[in-house]
């Protein structure tokens, strides 16, 4: 069975330089903050305005919300459907990098309690 193609490109408002531009951003405040203090994104890039909704679980971060909107508030379906996407695998990278740290510092302790006793 061939895969499905779409018929219709998607137009996005933002170019692709914007939507790296944007990616990056929010990137770089997911990963400078706390995870247990991770704010919400609300921020102009460009000509649209970015309002992305983080929620924190006891030990992984999910996306609540995202929109990508203009400057009367109204969304762009399109580029909010790939920002979407490429922030879910983000968010996984994160979380799972999150995951590896946790079990590296319990190896270390563990390691360190044995060699104390």
């Amino acid at each position: 069975m061939g895969a499905l193609r779409n018929i219709l490109p998607i137009e996005c408002y933002c170019s692709e330089k914007q939507m790296s531009a944007i990616v990056k951003d929010v990137t770089r405040h997911l990963y400078d903050s706390d995870r247990l203090s991770l704010s919400d994104f609300d921020d102009m890039i460009g000509n649209v305005r970015v309002c992305i909704e983080f929620e924190v679980y006891l030990d992984k971060v999910e996306l609540k919300s995202v929109a990508v909107l203009d400057s009367d508030w109204d969304e762009f379906y399109e580029d909010t459907a790939v920002l979407t996407s490429r922030l879910n695998s983000i968010v996984k990278d994160y979380n799972k990098g999150q995951r590896e740290l946790v079990s590296q510092s319990q190896d270390i302790f563990g390691d360190r309690m044995s060699e104390m006793y």
